[in-house]
């Protein structure tokens, strides 16, 4: 029988952590046709007890989630973000009454239209949400590797374990963006148990990516059901600060859009190369309306460290 719990705290969710590497300091300064593969390995760990994570971690593999650009062959360049200025003349003593007020000039950054919100580069495309899956789940995903060239795909219970992990491997592979449909096989002893499937990537040093999942029906008896996808769209998106900033003042201020899945609240962590968060905040951001793909949303989130030190913006919902 389903956990009436587990339905209550775990809703769809197509979670994807928007990634942006910055800079923070204690000072400021400033330095100058997507083929369908099959993995080549795949390694699983099955029933190893686990508690449900809203960013589930599985066990170490033999390959090693972020805290380096996201394009390691080349150092990040660091920049200060423009920002508004003004620009107003010197006054000066007069002894005379003027025979009209001085202008005063004023510079603005100019307007630009907001891009669209573009297609998700990773996204989970069959099964959709709450699919009723026979094993083995026929599953296929968009993927956009991460740096160690490694795919992880989690299938996790109602109970929080985890029933399957899996990692593929496409070191050998040119592509960063390509399609993946590996066969997931599972055992249940009831007749039906609700479950989420996990896909995520990870960098160079273990930290992760990008994560998405969807949770679904597993059935002991009888065919697949399969409903739709519902993620197309990159779920966020950071407009400021920008990939390789320098931030100063102990907050950043972070502006974007969001297409949320579910009620709660986006969580915004700023996590250093060793993986410990280093700053945090919430923002709650309403449902799309009106024909709109994703609402805006800003944020001050404050940091506290003692040496310049790169991080990663991440974002996600519970």
């Amino acid at each position: 029988m389903i956990s009436t719990g587990f339905k209550r705290d775990i809703k769809l969710a197509a979670l994807m952590l928007a990634v942006l590497l910055i800079s923070v300091g204690c000072r400021a300064e400033a330095a100058p046709g997507l083929p369908k593969t099959s993995p080549v390995e795949r390694i699983s760990v099955t029933d190893t007890p686990m508690n449900l994570p809203s960013l589930p971690v599985p066990t170490s593999t033999e390959a090693s989630l972020q805290e380096t650009p996201v394009n390691l062959a080349v150092p990040p360049v660091e920049l200060i973000v423009p920002s508004l200025f003004v620009l107003g003349s010197t006054p000066t003593p007069m002894t005379e009454p003027l025979a009209s007020p001085t202008a005063t000039t004023r510079a603005f950054r100019q307007a630009s239209v907001t891009p669209p919100p573009s297609m998700a580069k990773m996204r989970i495309t069959k099964p959709g949400p709450y699919s009723k899956l026979s094993s083995p789940i026929q599953m296929e995903a968009l993927i956009n590797s991460g740096d160690d060239g490694l795919v992880y795909v989690d299938l996790i219970g109602e109970n929080g374990r985890l029933m399957v992990s899996e990692v593929l491997d496409f070191r050998n592979y040119d592509a960063k963006n390509f399609y993946i449909s590996p066969e997931i096989p599972f055992q249940i002893n009831s007749a039906a148990e609700l479950a989420r499937l996990v896909v995520y990537t990870r960098d160079m040093f273990g930290q992760m990516i990008s994560l998405v999942s969807v949770d679904v029906l597993l059935m002991q008896m009888g065919g697949s059901d399969l409903t739709p996808p519902e993620v197309e769209l990159e779920p966020y998106r950071v407009d400021t600060p920008r990939e390789g900033t320098l931030i100063t003042g102990g907050t950043v201020s972070i502006n974007g859009s969001a297409r949320p899945v579910n009620n709660n609240p986006l969580i915004i962590e700023l996590i250093d190369e060793k993986g410990a968060v280093v700053g945090s905040g919430e923002v709650q951001v309403s449902q799309p309306s009106d024909g709109i793909a994703h609402v805006p949303f800003q944020l001050e989130v404050p940091y506290t460290v003692t040496r310049r030190v790169r991080v990663r913006l991440a974002i996600h919902q519970e």
